[in-house]
């Protein structure tokens, strides 16, 4: 037996030489950055004092097993925060968000409104779309003391676009109303929702364009029972379960929702199938917890410029949005003769020069709560003021 000075001795030796290992790999790994630019395959990295100290941090040996274990510990204790992550009651994961000032909101609104008012003066109408928070409005699941303004900045600039004018859907509404689950939505890692809630959004989004336009549509494309649905379980970390670990709120299951009807699509010099031109199977062959985003990796190939070879309408639809569009885009493009997308983030290279060029039918924003902030930069349509 070891006496006790002894087992502190060898105690201290391991602690001194794992730490050491650590050391060393992670200069290992920090010269690759340095010299290579291979950068660590987590998303998330921390933000300190420095960004040498950042780099060091973000390239730590092991990052992802130590944000494991830190994450199983404060699950086991019942902590409800975690690298700038919040556990609700029910144990989704959320990023808080700040009060969006009254000023920005009207600010924002004015700008639509121009928008809105030139669309409409080339017959083209205009629709907003919110798409949900991953907190819902309808019975918080908040711990105590933790306050979030992500609800509620999503109501006044509803109410306010609303005042102005302007089409909206609020999809917190339309599935409260329609008797859905809120979290049945929404993942419990990840600030995206699911699959079904894109396709969900997208009859909503369909039905108000048919009723602006009169346009034909193929019946298959809204109706779920044209689809095989792939269940890929335990298979997405979103980018909150990035932050926290596999062990702090879980894992996700990944839905895969493909046409089980022919379709021809073509953008990027590529003509074949949705699931050909737009989908990426690769991250699905092989489960992988490390991994980004399973969502953006498998569907960001959604949102583009295509063209339906099927189509059974002439319409062209300008579809402004963010990474909730990557759920949508593929019934998109299956409903309609063309599609092009513009990152909404970047709505001051919409112009009124670029909507005569393109000239579309009908415009669609589909954005997540989140741009609704005084820093924002996804409401500047300052250029149709002066027309």
């Amino acid at each position: 037996m070891f006496s006790r000075k002894a087992a502190r001795y060898l105690y201290t030796t391991i602690f001194v030489a794992l730490i050491a290992i650590l050391g060393t790999l992670s200069l290992s790994k920090l010269c690759n950055f340095y010299i290579n630019d291979e950068k660590d395959l987590i998303e998330w990295t921390p933000q300190l004092g420095s960004k040498f100290e950042t780099e060091v941090a973000s390239n730590f040996s092991n990052k992802f097993e130590f944000i494991n274990l830190n994450g199983a510990v404060r699950n086991l204790i019942g902590q409800k925060s975690m690298n700038g992550v919040i556990k609700l009651d029910n144990t989704y994961l959320l990023t808080t968000m700040n009060h969006c000032s009254d000023e920005s909101i009207d600010k924002f609104a004015d700008n639509l409104s121009a928008f809105n008012t030139y669309l409409d003066s080339k017959g083209i109408p205009l629709l907003y779309a919110s798409t949900p928070y991953t907190l819902s409005k309808y019975g918080s699941e908040l711990p105590t003391g933790v306050e979030d303004y992500g609800n509620d900045n999503i109501d006044r600039l509803i109410a306010a676009l609303n005042s102005r004018n302007i089409d909206t859907i609020d999809f917190r509404q339309t599935m409260h109303d329609d008797g859905i689950e809120h979290y049945d939505m929404m993942y419990r890692t990840d600030h995206h929702w699911t699959t079904e809630a894109g396709f969900y959004a997208f009859g909503k989004i369909e039905d108000y364009i048919v009723s602006k336009t009169g346009c034909t549509i193929d019946p298959r494309v809204s109706d779920i029972k044209n689809y095989t649905i792939t269940n890929y379980p335990k298979w997405h970390l979103g980018s909150r379960g990035q932050r926290t670990g596999i062990y702090y709120a879980g894992i996700d299951d990944f839905n895969l929702i493909l046409p089980d009807f022919d379709t021809s699509i073509s953008g990027y010099s590529k003509t074949g199938t949705v699931q050909d031109v737009m989908i990426n199977m690769q991250p699905l062959e092989n489960r992988n917890y490390r991994s980004k985003h399973t969502y953006d990796f498998v569907l960001g190939g959604t949102l583009g410029h295509y063209n339906n070879l099927n189509s059974p309408n002439d319409l062209k639809i300008l579809f402004i949005t963010d990474s909730f569009g990557y759920a949508v885009g593929e019934y998109m493009i299956m409903d309609f003769k063309e599609v092009e997308y513009q990152y909404d983030q970047n709505s001051k290279n919409i112009t009124p020069d670029y909507i005569e060029k393109y000239n579309p039918d009908v415009v669609v924003m589909l954005c997540y709560p989140q741009i609704i902030s005084d820093d924002s930069t996804s409401f500047d349509y300052e250029a149709f003021k002066t027309r």
